[in-house]
């Protein structure tokens, strides 16, 4: 009988889903199936009243998304269309752990080889960092609404580069650009310490001294970095110390 396949096959609610899945993945939430629902990479079926329910597909399907995500750092772009295209995700793919620079081998947006420009001195248009950082235009153009991104003369630099792409590792988590205005506040307070400390020798006239104020600036803004790094981890540390172990009877005092 047409369609009795899929009457018949069996579907979870989103709870059981989490109870399977969270042991190998902690921090998956509801919040974050329903937004990887909305990126098209899971298709539950909607209940009457509304509730998502998930079939077994349903759920290695998620896994796999899940995976490659956090195994070999796919932009999700990436993996629904693989998926979509029935082709497997996993494929020749190598852990993509961003990085600050492109392959060498490709080329410049004027055509020119990557290797005759140095790493600092490469340019990308919107579209050339969408592709390579595996974010999506529209999110690019939030990053710029909000100050996230720096554009000049129509292109962007590596630099950028590593911001799109820890972006949209973050868009994955359901973080949008919107939520890192916090970031930019932190980092201009920085560049304020910073530019502080040299302001005495950078108004100098000696090329010498003038170097000198380059070099104590990018250290002490380096040495900024690892006491913000080490507080957010310890930080992060405490809250996470705090979470009960899965199926840990929770205190009710």
């Amino acid at each position: 009988m047409p369609g009795s396949e899929q009457t018949q096959t069996p579907r979870v609610g989103i709870g059981a889903l989490l109870r399977r899945l969270q042991p190998r993945f902690p921090d998956l939430t509801a919040s974050k199936v329903r937004f990887l629902e909305d990126q098209g990479l899971v298709h539950p079926q909607r209940t009457a009243s509304g509730y998502r329910k998930y079939a077994e597909q349903d759920i290695e399907r998620l896994e796999t998304v899940l995976s490659l995500q956090q195994e070999r750092y796919l932009p999700l772009r990436v993996i629904r269309d693989r998926l979509d295209r029935g082709l497997d995700p996993a494929a020749g793919t190598e852990p993509q752990v961003p990085e600050t620079t492109p392959p060498e081998d490709t080329a410049g947006p004027e055509g020119e080889a990557a290797g005759d420009r140095a790493p600092s001195e490469r340019r990308y248009t919107l579209r050339e960092l969408a592709a390579r950082s595996g974010s999506e235009v529209p999110l690019l153009r939030e990053m710029l609404n909000h100050g996230l991104l720096v554009e000049r003369s129509g292109e962007f630099d590596d630099r950028a580069l590593a911001i799109a792409r820890a972006a949209a590792g973050l868009s994955g988590y359901g973080i949008e650009p919107r939520h890192l205005r916090v970031l930019r506040g932190a980092s201009e307070r920085i560049v304020a310490l910073v530019d502080g400390s040299v302001a005495p020798l950078r108004n100098r006239r000696d090329p010498e001294t003038r170097q000198t104020a380059v070099q104590r600036a990018r250290e002490i803004s380096s040495l900024c970095l690892s006491i913000m790094s080490a507080m957010v981890h310890a930080q992060v540390d405490d809250t996470v110390r705090g979470f009960e172990a899965p199926g840990q009877p929770r205190n009710t005092r």
